[in-house]
């Protein structure tokens, strides 16, 4: 790989030094007062987004409270970068086509209207819905589906697209030593091959005047230019335009407007495009959900208030809370729509956990000490005010935890298995 990349970047220089480690700050969970204040001089702002920062590789652990619930995302500095040049606002229906296992999904939610996130493998959506979860995101249709059925159900429908294309991983050496192992040639041109077709699929669901971002975490060519030239070449009706990335140097091959980040610039390495849509071709606007306005089944959990812009869509006895414009696509497979509230078990209605994670609000609150909170992430009962009765919402220094049901005292437990630290 080393001598593959040798007109492009020296690697051997890097061979064995320290990585640049990131975390992203989820301002809906926590303030960016309160992160300064925990991490000090362990963080630093990062270049590459507005809530990014480097963190020191002592500080960094998958551990800490504000992380488990959500506060923080974990994440390589210079990934953030393809979701600063997708240049997200708040009336934009964003898709990002290759979601899992989160990172980007969760830095684009929180800044636009509707967010639809799809990953192909069936297996690694389950991390997506998981951190989709404790990020608490509320606004997000997630699929499992391939391209071409994506191009039918949305044509010509979106804002902004993000295609952070899988890649042979050239820029995660440092992270991931196994990657020298594994690299081949024959690794390059599949992920090339499989970038055109995604490429190619996906381009038909943005809109005219709509802006596309392509990107990889890796450094040849066959990958990054030459996959967005003979993409242009095909398609007129896009152009590539300024990333607005003040890191990095230009694209090669002539594409100076598109940015490669590397170790240099302070970030283990990305490719980074800009493509405009400048006129129309087909449009296919899927329709919303349709929802109710009824949410009696959260009677006493919740405050009405609290679902404002969300409509009620039950789905063999579970419940979700969708927002009014979130598009019910046909002909592919859908794993989420906006918030898992609840179901209907026998004679009795259980809410879940993303109910707390995504809303504030509730009728029955509790905030834990660090002991308990400890305690909760065990799996453990907590002792509480006698007078709560009923699902009560969970809180760490403000960050939402969960549930558990009151009664007696005595708070149950009800803290997902698979996010308990036995």
């Amino acid at each position: 790989m080393i001598n593959y990349l040798k007109d492009i970047i020296d690697l051997k220089e890097y061979i064995g030094t320290e990585p640049f480690y990131g975390i992203r700050l989820n301002e809906k969970k926590l303030s960016r007062q309160k992160l300064l204040k925990e991490f000090g001089t362990d963080i630093s702002p990062c270049p590459f987004h507005k809530d990014g920062y480097y963190i020191t590789s002592e500080a960094r652990t998958g551990l800490h409270p504000y992380h488990l619930l959500g506060g923080f995302y974990i994440q390589e500095p210079s990934a953030m970068s393809a979701v600063t040049a997708l240049d997200v606002q708040k009336e934009d229906i964003v898709f990002d086509c290759c979601a899992a296992p989160g990172s980007k999904t969760t830095a684009i939610a929180n800044d636009c209207k509707i967010l639809v996130s799809n990953e192909i493998s069936a297996s690694r959506v389950q991390a997506l819905i998981s951190n989709i979860e404790r990020m608490g995101i509320s606004n997000a249709l997630i699929l499992n589906s391939d391209t071409k059925a994506l191009a039918g159900a949305f044509s010509g429908y979106f804002d902004k697209v993000l295609v952070d294309s899988p890649c042979s991983g050239e820029g995660m050496f440092r992270k991931h030593p196994d990657i020298l192992e594994n690299w081949s040639c024959e690794l390059v041109k599949m992920c090339a091959e499989r970038s055109r077709e995604v490429l190619e699929n996906t381009s038909k669901t943005l809109k005219a005047g709509g802006r596309l971002v392509y990107s990889t975490c890796t450094f040849n060519t066959l990958e990054n230019e030459e996959v967005i030239l003979d993409f242009l070449q095909a398609h007129p009706e896009f152009e590539c335009v300024d990333t607005g990335l003040c890191k990095g140097s230009g694209g090669l091959l002539g594409l100076t407007n598109a940015k490669r980040i590397t170790p240099s610039d302070g970030g283990e390495g990305h490719f980074v495009c800009a493509l405009q849509k400048t006129k129309e071709t087909e449009k296919n606007y899927p329709k919303p959900f349709k929802t109710k306005a009824d949410f009696k089944n959260l009677a006493g959990i919740i405050k009405r208030d609290a679902l404002s812009g969300f409509g009620l869509l039950s789905v063999n006895g579970t419940d979700y809370a969708v927002p009014f414009e979130m598009p019910s696509p046909k002909g592919v497979r859908i794993m989420r729509a906006g918030v898992k509230l609840g179901s209907q078990q026998g004679k009795v209605w259980r809410p879940e956990h993303h109910l707390f994670t995504a809303f504030s609000g509730f009728e029955n609150e509790i905030q834990l000490t660090k002991e308990q909170f400890e305690s909760f992430y065990k799996g453990e009962q907590l002792c509480c005010d006698s007078s709560l009765k009923g699902f009560t919402a969970v809180y760490y220094d403000g960050l939402s935890a969960g549930f558990g049901k009151a009664s007696g005292g005595v708070l149950k437990n009800h803290l997902p298995k698979g996010l308990r630290m036995l």
